[in-house]
C-alpha cells in the first residue's frame, strides 16, 4: 500500500465528480413555469372582472341617482313652477326674469348639497331655455346627439364623457375634475292632473350632468389593489412551487447518486466475494510451500558462511523474494477475510507512539521530520493491532509520497464524539483524477503492488466505525483524514488502555 501515490503529480483541472449529481428536472420546471403563466393569466382575468363588475356597479349606481333626480326635477319644476305659471300667466316666458328667477330657485332647492355639475332645459327650438351656467342661456348648437329623440318622447339616455381614453385613466392617478363625466338626456315632461289622464306632454328636454371622477378614481385605486394582490400572491406561489421542485429535484438527484453508489459497490461487493474465495483458496496452496521455501533458504543461509559470493547473493535474493511474496499473500488473506476488531479501550497517542517509533530509523536515514499535535483523551473502542497496521501504513505511504527528505505531519483533535485525525506529507500530492480511484481493491500505480493496501486500511478503519478519506491539501501535499467514535473518557486514571502493551511486529503491518 505505501506506494500508492509515491508517483502521482498533482495537476491544475478540478474533478468532476459534482456533475453526476446535477440532474434537472426539465419537465418539471417546464411545469413551472407554464403555471406561473396560467396562474398570472387566470388572476389576470380574475381581477379585471372583479374591478370592471366593480366598475359596472358604480356606473349603474350613478345612473339609477340621475335616473331619480331627473324625476324629482320633473315634479318640482311642473308643481312648482310650470303649474303656478300657466296659472298666474297663461304661458312660460324664460325670458323674463321673475320666471327664471322662479325656475332657479325651484331648481335650486332639488340640486343643492348634490353632485351635479350643470343642468339644461332645451325648448323645442333647441335652444337653451334654462342653465345653471348663466353663459349658456339663448346659446344653440349645445345640445347633444338625441335631443331629437328625447323631445319627441323617447327614452331617457345615459352616457359616460372622458377627457381621455379609458385605457389612460390607470397611468394618470389622481386624474383631474371633469375628466369622467356621466349626462343623462331626458324629457320634461308635465303631470296629469287626472287620475288615468294618460301621458303628460313634452314640455321640452332636461340634460342633467355629474362628475364622476372621484368615484371613478375610487374604482381604479380598487382596481389596481386588485391586480396587483393577484399578481403578488401569483408570485408567491409559484415561488413556493419553484422551492419545492429545486428540493425534489435535489432530493432526487441524492437520491440517484446514492442508488448509483450502491449498485456500484454492489457489483463490486459481488466481484470481490468471488475473487475474495478464489483467492483464499490460492493463497492457502501458496503459503505452505513458500513457509518452506522461506525457511530452507535460511537455513541454507546459517550453512554457506563460507560459499563464495555468488551463492550468497542468490540465497539472499531466494529468502527477500520469499518475505515480500509472503507478505503479498498475507494482504490477499487480509482483505478476502478480514478480522472483526475487538473492543477493548485504546489510546490513540500511544498507538501514534509505537508507529512512530518503529519508523524513527527510517525517516533519519531518508531525512523525513515529524510535527506532531495530538492532544491527550484520544480514546476509542476497537483493536489496537489493527489500527496500528492501519497508522503504520498511512505513515509509510506519506514517507515514500516524499520521495526523499521532508515533513510529516500528524495532527488530532477530539469533536464531541469523534476523533479527527490528520496526516499529511510535504510531497507533491496526488493526481486529481486518481483520488477517485484510490480506495479501490487492486487499483496501484506501483509496479509489482497489489492494490490492496489502501483498501485494507480503509477496510479497518469502516470496521471501528470511522470513514477514510483522501484528499490534497491545500498547504501542499496528500493529506489523509481518519474519523473515529470516540470512545467515554475512563472514569478510573489508572485503567491501562489496551495500546499500552508491545507494539506489534513489524510483519503484521500492510504494504502494497
Amino acid at each position: 500500500m505505501s506506494g500508492t501515490w509515491k508517483w502521482l503529480h498533482r495537476p491544475a483541472a478540478e474533478t468532476s465528480a459534482r456533475a453526476e449529481g446535477d440532474l434537472p428536472l426539465s419537465y418539471a420546471r417546464t411545469l413551472s413555469w407554464l403555471s406561473l403563466v396560467v396562474i398570472l393569466a387566470t388572476s389576470l382575468a380574475l381581477s379585471f372582472f372583479i374591478s370592471n363588475s366593480a366598475r359596472q356597479t358604480l356606473l349603474t349606481k350613478q345612473e339609477n341617482f340621475a335616473r331619480l333626480l331627473a324625476d324629482n326635477l320633473n315634479h318640482q319644476i311642473f308643481r312648482r313652477f310650470a303649474l303656478p305659471t300657466l296659472l298666474a300667466h297663461g304661458r312660460i316666458a324664460l325670458r323674463q326674469s321673475a320666471q327664471h328667477e322662479h325656475l332657479k330657485e325651484v331648481v335650486d332647492s332639488v340640486i343643492h348639497g348634490l353632485p351635479v355639475e350643470r343642468l339644461r332645459i332645451y325648448d323645442f327650438s333647441r335652444l337653451v331655455a334654462f342653465s345653471t351656467n348663466p353663459e349658456d342661456l339663448g346659446r344653440t348648437g349645445l345640445a347633444p346627439d338625441g335631443l331629437e329623440e328625447v323631445l319627441r318622447g323617447g327614452p331617457p339616455q345615459v352616457e359616460i364623457l372622458s377627457t381621455i381614453p379609458e385605457w389612460q385613466a390607470p397611468f394618470n392617478i389622481p386624474l383631474k375634475r371633469g375628466t369622467f363625466v356621466l349626462r343623462l338626456l331626458c324629457p320634461l315632461r308635465g303631470e296629469s292632473l287626472e287620475p288615468g289622464g294618460g301621458e303628460a306632454p313634452v314640455m321640452g328636454a332636461l340634460e342633467l350632468t355629474q362628475d364622476i371622477t372621484g368615484d371613478y378614481e375610487q374604482v381604479l385605486a380598487f382596481q389596481g389593489i386588485i391586480v396587483v394582490m393577484c399578481l403578488l400572491s401569483s408570485v408567491i406561489l409559484f415561488a413556493l412551487l419553484l422551492l419545492l421542485i429545486h428540493r425534489a429535484e435535489r432530493v432526487l438527484a441524492e437520491r440517484m447518486a446514492r442508488n448509483r453508489q450502491l449498485e456500484n459497490e454492489l457489483h463490486s461487493n459481488e466481484k470481490l466475494i468471488s475473487m475474495g474465495r478464489v483467492i483464499a483458496s490460492i493463497a492457502h496452496e501458496i503459503r505452505n510451500p513458500l513457509g518452506i521455501i522461506r525457511s530452507s533458504a535460511q537455513l541454507l543461509q546459517r550453512r554457506t558462511d563460507k560459499a563464495d559470493a555468488g551463492t550468497r547473493r542468490i540465497l539472499d535474493a531466494i529468502y527477500d523474494e520469499s518475505l515480500r511474496l509472503s507478505q503479498t499473500v498475507n494482504d490477499f488473506l487480509d482483505y478476502a477475510r478480514p478480522r472483526q476488531p475487538r473492543q477493548d479501550l485504546v489510546d490513540i497517542n500511544l498507538v501514534l507512539d509505537q508507529a512512530l517509533a518503529f519508523l524513527e530509523g527510517e525517516w533519519k536515514r531518508c531525512g523525513v521530520g515529524l510535527e506532531r499535535q495530538t492532544p491527550d483523551n484520544l480514546m476509542v473502542l476497537g483493536d489496537k493491532d489493527l489500527l496500528y497496521r492501519a497508522f503504520y501504513n498511512i505513515l509509510t505511504n506519506g514517507q515514500q509520497a516524499m520521495e526523499g527528505p521532508g515533513i510529516m505531519y500528524v495532527t488530532a483533535r477530539r469533536e464531541e464524539d469523534r476523533i479527527i485525525l490528520l496526516f499529511r506529507d510535504s510531497g507533491p500530492g496526488i493526481d486529481e483524477d486518481l483520488l477517485p480511484n484510490l480506495l479501490e481493491p487492486f487499483f496501484t500505480t506501483k509496479d509489482g503492488g497489489t492494490g490492496l493496501g489502501l483498501p485494507i486500511v480503509q477496510s479497518i478503519i469502516v470496521s471501528h466505525g470511522g470513514q477514510l478519506s483522501l484528499r490534497n491539501a491545500e498547504e501542499g501535499g496528500a493529506e489523509v483524514r481518519v474519523e473515529l467514535p470516540a470512545a467515554p473518557l475512563p472514569e478510573q486514571k489508572d485503567e491501562t488502555p489496551a495500546a499500552a502493551h508491545e507494539a506489534p511486529d513489524q510483519a503484521g503491518s500492510t504494504h502494497e
